[in-house]
C-alpha cells in the first residue's frame, strides 16, 4: 500500500499520539495506553523528529495491533492516526489528496490482517476526513468521495470479500459518523 516514500513526516509519533487522545470522547484508560504507547514505538527515522512512509508504516501496523488486542475503540484510534499523520505530513494543498489516499490505504491493511472491526475504522476514516476538509479549508464533500473511492480500492487490492463488505457499509456511510 506504500505508494509516496518521499514523504517525511515531522513529529509522527507525538501527532498521532496527541491526535488519539483528541479524539478520545470518553476517559478510557485503554485508548490513553495505546495513545502513550506510540511514543514508544520504535522507528527508522534517520533524524529525531522525521519519520518515512516506512516508520508511519510500522507505527500505523503496531497500534491498530495493539488496539484490537485490547478491544479498543477503533473508530477514535483510525482517527487519531489519520488526523496525527496528516497534521506531521508536509501539506500542501494540491498534494491532500496523494497524503490522504496513502493514509487509507496504509491504515485499512492492518485493520484486516488483524480483523480489526470495519465498521468502527470507517467511522473513524469518515469523520478524520471531515476534520480535516474543515481544519485545512478544504472542499469536505470532495474528500469524502475520495476517501469512498479510496477505501474501497485499497479494500480490494487486499481481498474482494473484505472489499464487499466495505461497500456495504459505505452505503450507509452516513450512519457510521
Amino acid at each position: 500500500m506504500l505508494r509516496s516514500p518521499q514523504i517525511i513526516f515531522k513529529n509522527l509519533k507525538p501527532q498521532i499520539a496527541d491526535a488519539i487522545k483528541e479524539s478520545c470522547y470518553t476517559s478510557e484508560v485503554r485508548l490513553y495506553n495505546i495513545a502513550h504507547a506510540v511514543n514508544d514505538i520504535k522507528t527508522f527515522g534517520f533524524v529525531s523528529g522525521a519519520e518515512s512512509v516506512q516508520d508511519l508504516s510500522k507505527i500505523v501496523d503496531q497500534t491498530i495491533n495493539a488496539s484490537v488486542g485490547v478491544g479498543c475503540d477503533l473508530s477514535v484510534v483510525v482517527k487519531g492516526i489519520f488526523l496525527g499523520a496528516f497534521r506531521a505530513s508536509p501539506f500542501e494543498r494540491s498534494q491532500a489528496d496523494k497524503t490522504f489516499r496513502l493514509l487509507i490505504g496504509t491504515i485499512l491493511e492492518p485493520i484486516y490482517r488483524y480483523n480489526g472491526d470495519i465498521l468502527q475504522a470507517l467511522g473513524g476514516i469518515l469523520s478524520a476526513s471531515l476534520m480535516i476538509s474543515k481544519e485545512y479549508k478544504l472542499n469536505s464533500v470532495e474528500f469524502q468521495e475520495i476517501a469512498k473511492k479510496e477505501i474501497i480500492f485499497s479494500a480490494q487490492a487486499l481481498n474482494a470479500k473484505f472489499a464487499d463488505d466495505i461497500k456495504g457499509s459505505l452505503l450507509n456511510s452516513d450512519d457510521l459518523l
